[in-house]
């Protein structure tokens, strides 16, 4: 059980998590613990945090004999190395990692093939109504909505790298409620207005 409460010969209960690394084995347990969290819930959120980057760093790896991804977490780690560093500029990769800050843990700890369209939806309209921060203060607030199309846009492009490379059948962000984008009217000058401007320019 990866998550549990501790008592203390003082009779203090504490919430801890433990769990092994991938290719522990019952001769050689790699395990990661801690404890010392108030309640059971906050135990299990530190979990899915740890074990999040602990998947993330060996993905990070890249060796051909390492696991294949089977997170969110893992697959973005795994499209971020294989084809966004091999095939995108610098700039758009740096771009990639911020959006992916944006994503939460408990997200990013499931399994890819149990992410449905309704988790994305739940999570699209969470980034829309708190999902950004003031720069100052660091405070929860609103984010544009194409903003959030952006981030989708991410998962969307993981999940497809995802199907290609035969570790999911579906990309569960096609059928997700995606925030709705304001266009703007373009507006432009007819040619008699323009001879017009630049008659009454006085400068170059």
């Amino acid at each position: 059980m990866p998550v549990f409460k501790r008592k203390y010969r003082s009779g203090r209960v504490v919430g801890t998590y433990q769990f092994g690394l991938p290719g522990s084995t019952r001769q050689n347990q790699n395990l990661v613990t801690e404890s010392e969290f108030a309640t059971k819930q906050e135990a299990t959120a530190a979990e899915a945090v740890r074990r999040t980057e602990e998947q993330l760093r060996q993905a990070a790896t890249g060796c051909v004999a390492a696991p294949m991804p089977t997170t969110l977490a893992m697959l973005l780690a795994e499209f971020m190395k294989q084809h966004a560093e091999e095939s995108l500029a610098p700039k758009t990769v740096e771009r990639y990692r911020e959006m992916a800050a944006y994503i939460p843990p408990e997200l990013l700890a499931m399994n890819m093939t149990e992410i449905t369209p309704l988790h994305l939806s739940r999570e699209w309209t969470r980034l829309l109504k708190c999902g950004g921060h003031t720069r100052k203060s660091k405070t929860p607030r609103a984010m544009k909505p194409k903003t959030v199309r952006n981030i989708a846009g991410l998962v969307s492009s993981a999940f497809a790298r995802a199907i290609k490379w035969g570790l999911a059948t579906t990309n569960p962000v096609t059928h997700s409620d995606l925030p709705k984008v304001r266009k703007r009217i373009g507006m432009a000058l007819l040619p008699s207005e323009q001879d017009r401007l630049t008659q009454c320019t006085m400068g170059p």
